[in-house]
């Protein structure tokens, strides 16, 4: 669920608080019996519930809602000291770790990261153009390509690895609202950073924060099978808003076309 996790399966979400029960009995009328004979009043359906989200179980949920993911489209925000805008789509349908962005940063320019079928494109505005530099993200031999190993891992992972201790609490925030046409409820879920693993601290840490602060809320904007639409959080004065649309049909992801690809480094 750090900015790193969001940016590969922006899905790593939490929620809190009740769902509304699901579905409904109903209780038919029953036919008319024989002269004689004592109608019998049919027993009604049971009304199925949902269990309500705990910091007991809240972990466990998500990471479910998450792994049932198969395409999705993602905007990302980022402003404050460090600024960023981000668009992109997977494609995990059918074990595929497929996923694009696009990305302007004041500091690198434009942007462009395709993995497909575990082969990485970067296009980086300033040094290519409009060409993608095609590399092996497993070539622990060239620095660049090194940088993005295990990105096509980190695609399908929970993202919540290492934070299962963490959650102080889960509330509910205002009213339901539509987003990308889904009925979402806002949740509040507060992190203590003092129980997270060494490895999730570390990648909040690796975002440029010289200390992690001790708490760290998110709110969340979830759906009825625990999906998130709405992420935002703050960190360092930096806030994040992240938003998943097209859940089931987002944008293919592609290669680039051959005459865009070059596999010469361009420094």
């Amino acid at each position: 669920m750090l900015r790193s996790r969001l940016l590969a399966v922006p899905v790593a979400l939490l929620l809190a608080g009740s769902l509304a029960a699901c579905g409904g009995g109903s209780t038919s009328t029953a036919e008319s019996e024989p002269s004689g004979t004592q109608s019998q009043t049919p027993s009604a359906t049971p009304t199925p519930t949902v269990e309500a989200l705990s910091v007991q179980n809240v972990i466990g949920r998500l990471s479910t809602a998450q792994g049932a993911l198969t395409s999705y489209d993602v905007t990302m925000s980022v402003s404050g000291p460090e600024t960023m805008e981000m668009t992109g789509a997977a494609d995990l349908a059918g074990g595929k770790r497929n996923v694009a962005m696009a990305l302007t940063n004041p500091d690198l320019g434009e942007m462009e990261v395709r993995l497909v079928d575990g082969v990485l494109y970067l296009r980086l505005a300033m040094l290519t153009g409009d060409t993608f530099l095609q590399l092996d993200p497993n070539d622990a031999s060239n620095e660049l390509a090194s940088a993005f190993a295990g990105m096509g891992d980190s695609i399908v992972e929970s993202g919540f690895e290492g934070t299962e201790e963490a959650v102080v609490s889960v509330t509910p925030i205002g009213s339901p609202e539509t987003l990308d046409g889904v009925e979402v409820q806002a949740y509040e879920l507060v992190m203590d950073t003092t129980k997270f693993s060494t490895d999730a601290a570390n990648e909040l840490l690796e975002d440029g924060m010289a200390m992690l602060p001790p708490t760290i809320t998110y709110t969340y904007w979830l759906d009825a099978d625990d999906v998130p639409h709405k992420t935002v959080y703050e960190v360092a004065g930096t806030t994040t808003t992240l938003l998943i649309t097209n859940l089931g049909s987002g944008a293919p992801v592609t290669a680039p076309a051959p005459e865009q690809i070059t596999t010469d480094m361009p420094f």
